[in-house]
This record gives structure tokens, sequence and C-alpha cells, in this order.
């Protein structure tokens, strides 16, 4: 499913791959989609490069085995424009 949306000032943009959320810890259990927001959640006003190495740390921490998949992460603040993006 397509859709559009309008980013506003302040609004940040979070592009992941599938590595960041099937990350597995030694008990099996999955990092997730929910853990991705609550971890969002922490650490939310951070600048986009903080924030991509917080969400790391979180993985990392969640699993501290070596990574099965491989992670892409994208973080992207809007700020203020003349235009809507």
């Amino acid at each position: 499913m397509l859709e559009e949306r309008q980013l506003f000032p302040g609004d940040t943009l979070v592009l992941y791959t599938d590595g960041m959320t099937e990350s597995f810890n030694d008990s099996g259990e999955e990092f997730g989609e929910q853990r991705l927001i609550e971890a969002l959640q922490r650490h939310r006003g951070e600048s986009s490069q903080a924030l991509v190495s917080s969400l790391l740390d979180e993985v990392r921490q969640f699993n501290p085995n070596e990574q099965q998949d491989d992670i892409t992460l994208i973080v992207a603040n809007c700020r203020e424009s003349l235009e809507p993006i």
C-alpha cells in the first residue's frame, strides 16, 4: 500500500530494514516493532545522528551476538520550510 504523507517541521521520518526488528536474543525473542516503537519514544527529540546511534545501541544491547541480517537505518528530521515537503 502506497500512501502520501506531508511532513511538518519537527516531524521525524525513520526508515529501516527488517534486520532491525528481526534481531533475536539468546532466548529466541525478536526485537520486534513494539520494542522499536518504545525505543523511538525513549529517544524522542534526539538529533538524527544521535537517534541512529541510540537505536542501533538498543538492538546491540538486546542481541549482543553477531547480527545475522544486515541493518539499514535512515533517520531524517524535518526542519522549517517555506514549501510543504
